[in-house]
């Protein structure tokens, strides 16, 4: 039996890929015996990688809860009945500059996220290991599960979009105020 990384504090013995459910001992030609064992400093990398796509990926959730407060802030600035046009304007300016920067700083986090997933997946593989670092799909395909069409639109996408959108308010809150002005 091979030995699986440990992850979160857990180590787990499991057979080779394509055996985990399996009692009996892997064949002595199959691919995970010919595979050399993890050494300390691959499992140590492993470990510290997995801990650095988890930050990317808490990291990446809460951009959008952080700028949705300060769009709300900005655009109630904005939009306001008792704003005069300068604050309107730079209200507007504000939120579409934080919109821009939001989009631009979740997409980048979540491209860092993929690439240590990737990477990960790459660690298992070369070691033989399940694959836990692999796609939605992918692992929904490998027990059997049926995706359903909504969970085919990408989250990260959408949440982009939103951002965008209210980026765009606040380019119309200062072509209001100008217009109106």
């Amino acid at each position: 039996m091979q030995r699986e990384p440990a992850w979160h504090g857990v180590a787990w013995d499991a057979a080779p890929m394509g055996n985990i459910d399996s009692e009996a001992a892997p064949d002595e030609n199959s691919q995970a015996q010919e595979l050399a064992p993890a050494s300390p400093a691959t499992l140590t990398q492993y470990q510290v990688l997995a801990a650095r796509r988890q930050s990317f990926d808490t990291t990446m959730w809460q951009v959008p809860a952080l700028s949705l407060t300060a769009q709300s802030f900005l655009l109630s600035l904005a939009y306001g009945a008792q704003s005069s046009k300068p604050a309107s304007i730079v209200g507007g300016l504000l939120s579409f500059m934080i919109s821009l920067m939001s989009v631009q700083l979740l997409l980048r986090l979540r491209k860092n996220e993929v690439l240590d997933s990737i990477l990960l997946q790459r660690i298992e593989r070369e070691h033989g290991w399940t694959e836990l670092f692999t796609s939605g799909a992918a692992r929904a395909r490998s027990i059997g599960y049926s995706r359903r069409r909504v969970i085919h639109l990408r989250s990260y996408l959408i949440w982009a979009a939103g951002l965008a959108a209210f980026g765009l308010a606040g380019v119309t809150a200062v072509i209001i105020a100008i217009v109106t002005g």
